[in-house]
């Protein structure tokens, strides 16, 4: 069986090896950038976004996550709306009011725009780890300052994922 592609006529065999070759390389090529979105997320974000520390300097991916796949309607609105917060930070942009309100809005961190495309990528397609060590601190540091309400949120959530 033979198909036409302008002026030549291509075997079918030719036609889908050619269509495998294709995709093998489109699949490399996203799997190239997943693993240098993680390193750039390792390299540049988990500073401050490390779900162990305390106190949390940052909310940690899985809430980051979590929060922007709320606010998106898909992953190309999830890279867009995570990048221009990322680069241009603003109270008025943050997708993460509560972190904001605690924690203040992210620092600019003088981010290159393809970079941060990469990693709001990676974070889009990781599964995170429940963010437990994090909801302990939180637990601890909202009952420090009198806020039972965001107390009892994030001890049902450690009790829910991390139990």
């Amino acid at each position: 069986m033979l198909i036409c592609a302008g002026n030549q006529e291509v075997s079918m065999k030719k036609a889908l090896l050619l269509a495998i070759i294709m995709l093998l390389t489109t699949t490399a090529r996203a799997a190239d950038n997943l693993n240098e979105g993680k390193q750039l997320l390792q390299d540049n974000c988990m500073g401050c976004h490390n779900a162990e520390l305390d106190p949390p300097m940052g909310p940690p991916m899985f809430a980051v996550q979590k929060r922007y796949k709320m606010a998106t309607s898909d992953r190309n609105d999830f890279i867009n709306q995570l990048t221009v917060f990322t680069l241009h930070p603003s109270e008025d942009r943050a997708v993460m009011i509560n972190a904001v309100e605690l924690l203040g809005v992210m620092p600019d961190i003088g981010a290159d725009e393809a970079d941060v495309r990469k990693i709001a990528a990676y974070i889009h397609d990781t599964t995170f780890a429940p963010p437990c060590a994090h909801w302990q601190a939180s637990i601890k540091a909202a009952r420090a300052r009198g806020d039972m309400r965001h107390a009892k949120k994030d001890q049902m959530m450690y009790n829910r994922m991390c139990k």
